[in-house]
């Protein structure tokens, strides 16, 4: 299949190496010192868990041109994703998934509807996959080749895209899961993420410097945020989510999950490392759920404040660490 990433950092890499390895004819949009980079050596990653590396060599493109693709895939940061709707309604593809952190996904999907020359499908996702970019090479973090979790804004995805999708992962180890409305999975991983990363600034994106005290109220922080989307008619997803916040096993299952995290190089890898390279990112997650927050006022989110009012300002956040790439 002609397949074409937008973006070849720790998710699209992954994305990136998990098609080709299915024999797919994959391009990738890069730009810049790394676009050069791509096309000199290869994508070349290092898998983490795996201990082993790999090489693939995609086509790299400067722009997508008039060429048609059978599956076209955006992995990139909030505000650059918001920049490159036009070019996704005018690509010339069938179906378009954009893919990241994302709290405008029914404006997105309208938008690349209205601006595009023939019928597109317009899916969601959200990659498993964490890690970092140094020298020239990726570091991911994933089980087997990562899982995806993908949907349309706030429906089914339709048969015939789950057959596309189906034939561009076969043979490869990764994980495709579908949710019924992937506006709210995206909400809801938003309202998880964001106390974990006032967290991680409060620390200096250092996260053995936490306490047990930090981690509980980082807990509570999340389980307000859930109430709020709740409060707002928001359907969990994914469905029972909301389980692990409550005494049992799935919280303490949690609990051990968020302790790990905190304390090993492979949590810094899959939370601060992102904190500290993409801040921008962070701030405008962080002002899109606080427009979520101005419809419902008056609910109180005692612990999702104590823990935002914790962290520096998001200018000194800023002026601290590297701008996004």
């Amino acid at each position: 299949m002609k397949i074409l990433i937008y973006g070849a950092g720790v998710i699209g890499g992954q994305l990136c190496h998990a098609l080709c390895a299915c024999g797919n004819d994959v391009s990738v949009v890069a730009r810049g010192a790394w676009a050069e980079t791509l096309r000199a050596e290869g994508l070349r990653i290092r898998h983490y868990i795996q201990r082993k590396d790999t090489v693939d060599r995609p086509r790299v493109l400067e722009a997508p041109g008039s060429e048609r693709y059978d599956l076209v895939f955006a992995v990139m940061q909030y505000r650059q994703m918001e920049r490159i709707v036009p070019d996704l309604a005018a690509v010339d593809s069938p179906i378009v998934v954009l893919t990241g952190n994302n709290l405008s996904a029914p404006d997105m999907e309208a938008r690349i509807h209205a601006g595009s020359p023939s019928p597109k499908t317009v899916l969601f996702g959200f990659g498993s996959t964490a890690g970092t970019r140094e020298n020239g090479r990726l570091t991911t973090v994933h089980v087997g080749d990562g899982r995806l979790t993908l949907g349309k804004a706030d429906a089914e995805v339709p048969a015939a895209a789950k057959t596309v999708l189906k034939q561009a992962f076969s043979g490869s180890r990764l994980s495709v899961a579908y949710c019924d409305n992937m506006d709210a999975w995206l909400k809801y991983h938003a309202a998880y993420i964001l106390p974990v990363v006032y967290l991680c600034y409060k620390t200096g994106c250092d996260l053995k410097k936490s306490t047990r005290a930090d981690r509980r109220l980082m807990l509570d922080a999340v389980k307000d945020a859930y109430h709020l989307l709740m409060a707002l008619g928001c359907p969990v997803r994914p469905v029972g989510d909301e389980k692990s916040l409550e005494p049992g096993l799935a919280h303490a299952v949690t609990k051990l999950i968020i302790c790990l995290t905190a304390k090993t190089r492979l949590g810094a890898l899959c939370t601060t490392e992102h904190c500290r390279h993409a801040p921008t990112e962070m701030e405008d997650l962080d002002e899109a759920f606080q427009r979520l927050r101005a419809q419902k006022p008056d609910l109180p989110m005692p612990a999702f404040d104590r823990l935002y009012r914790q962290m520096p300002s998001w200018e000194q956040i800023r002026n601290t660490y590297k701008k996004e790439k």
